[in-house]
Order: C-alpha cells, then structure tokens, then sequence
C-alpha cells in the first residue's frame, strides 16, 4: 500500500496517461467498446473510490488541536504536512489529487481509442 501512493508512481502514471489520451487522440490507440467499457468501468469505481477518501481526507487538513505545548504544535504541524505537503513531503491530499487526474486522463483516452475503434471498423464492416 506504501507504494500504491508513492508520488513519484504516481506522476509516472499521470505522465503514463496524458501519453495514451494523446496517443488516443491522434487515432494511435483504438479498443474496441466492450474492451474499452470494462477499463472504463474499472477506472469509474476507482475514482468513486478516491471520491470518498478525499472527503475523508479533508479532515487531515485541518489543525488538529493538541495544545499549545512545543510537543502539541510540532505534532499539529507534522500532521498537516503529512496532509498537505511540506518540506520534506508531498502529501496524501495533493498524491490522491494527482491519482485522480491520472485516472481521468485514462477515461478521457479510453472514450477516445472507442471512438478510434469505431471509425475504423464502421468503414471495414461497410
């Protein structure tokens, strides 16, 4: 699960996906439709998913209230940035964000290379 949410995995994606939307948009990718609907379903039930994780995760990016003592604010600010982003870490909340635009891009691609498909093979069943 570490992993699953590493950054950098998770830009390599983002870039993985803008590449096959491109790809997809300039008629080099084309799937058929029932090949195209079950990425297209997986890829709407991850991103339900991811929905419900932000809404949850929103919640981290508040101040947690642990005092005024140094050990409270250092913990306070440990979390936020955990949250957040800071030095050091990029954060949950902007890596679920970019796993969410990657996985976009996958549905934008998919619905393309549909299209694709379906240009292709209309003429060759004529």
């Amino acid at each position: 699960m570490v992993d699953a949410l590493n950054i950098a995995t998770i830009k390599s994606m983002t870039a993985n996906m803008t590449s096959l939307k491109q790809s997809a948009a300039s008629g080099g990718f084309a799937i058929t439709e029932s090949g195209a609907d079950a990425y297209i379903q997986a890829i709407d039930n991850a991103l339900t998913s991811l929905a419900d994780t932000m809404f949850t995760t929103q919640t981290l990016a508040q101040e947690t209230q642990l005092g005024t003592s140094p050990d409270g604010i250092a913990m306070s600010r440990y979390n936020l940035e955990s949250a957040n982003g800071g030095p050091g870490t990029v954060g949950i909340i902007p890596a679920l964000r970019e796993l969410i635009t990657a996985l976009t891009e996958a549905r934008e691609a998919m619905e393309q290379a549909k299209r694709n498909y379906q240009e292709v093979d209309e003429p060759n069943r004529m």
